[in-house]
């Protein structure tokens, strides 16, 4: 029982920071917010993404963890699903939020004359209703009656229940739309990268607010893809390494994706 416990206390103090940190800079971001009419269309994708990170983490926190000091899944089977089900739905908003921000930055760094109109008020609220509804429409199949998700004691990690329904949600049904959206995602940042690196050597020539507006693009870059790099290790990870222990499953498939969700924040 001792490495329950380990691995209990790992996922709890894990899944608290990161929602501490995901939630600083959620307090960070909506404070920008009092200074405008509207917030920008980065900070409100950002927002939502924390959002996301939060409520990703939750169930790590309120059952994962539990079920590691416990020795046990408590409350009836419903419960666990449920947090997974909550999981698995938030997750796959911040892989669709990613999406949103790097055509953000694409759009800030390719068409920066047209940025107030694509990515104005009415343009980020559809990009945000657009994240959530695909986040939704990904995670139907886990609530049909055969399917579910949930956090297994035995092997000390999240996954689909053993059945033809679960093979499938864990293999095409995941990764063929988590690398599509990763790799539009690594598509667009490598555009942008070299629009922003031809911008850098071209820096000379540029006015004082281009140079402002260059700098602010640059780091905004370098933030989403440092994320995009995490999530892409993640879901390599996930497709092709096979722990052959409770602890290398912990770490692969539980510690890992926390780790991600915190890094994020």
């Amino acid at each position: 029982r001792r490495e329950d416990f380990v691995a209990g206390a790992l996922i709890l103090i894990i899944g608290l920071i990161g929602s501490a940190s995901n939630g600083l800079l959620l307090w960070t971001l909506t404070r920008s917010f009092k200074s405008h009419s509207f917030p920008s269309a980065f900070n409100l994708l950002c927002s939502s993404r924390c959002v996301s990170n939060i409520l990703t983490l939750f169930p790590f926190i309120a059952y994962a963890a539990p079920v590691c000091f416990i020795g046990g899944p408590y409350g009836p089977e419903i419960l666990g699903r449920k947090f997974g089900q909550m999981t698995t739905l938030t997750y796959k908003s911040v892989i669709y939020s990613q999406l949103a921000i790097a055509f953000n930055r694409f759009i800030a760094i390719f068409f920066t004359f047209s940025y107030d109109r694509i990515c104005g008020k009415r343009g980020t609220i559809i990009m945000l209703i657009v994240v959530w509804s695909l986040s939704l429409i990904h995670a139907i199949p886990e609530f049909l009656p055969d399917c579910g998700y949930t956090f297994f004691y035995k092997t000390l990690s999240w996954g689909n229940i053993p059945n033809t329904c679960g093979d499938i949600l864990s293999g095409p049904a995941l990764f063929i739309p988590s690398f599509t959206v990763t790799g539009t995602c690594f598509g667009l940042n490598f555009l942008i990268l070299f629009r922003l690196t031809a911008q850098t050597f071209k820096g000379v020539s540029l006015g004082e607010a281009s140079k402002t507006r260059h700098k602010r693009n640059a780091r905004n870059f370098t933030q989403s893809f440092l994320q995009e790099l995490m999530y892409m290790f993640e879901l390599v990870f996930l497709r092709f390494f096979h722990p052959s222990s409770r602890w290398t499953s912990l770490l692969a498939y539980t510690l890992l994706w926390e780790f991600t969700h915190t890094w994020d924040g």
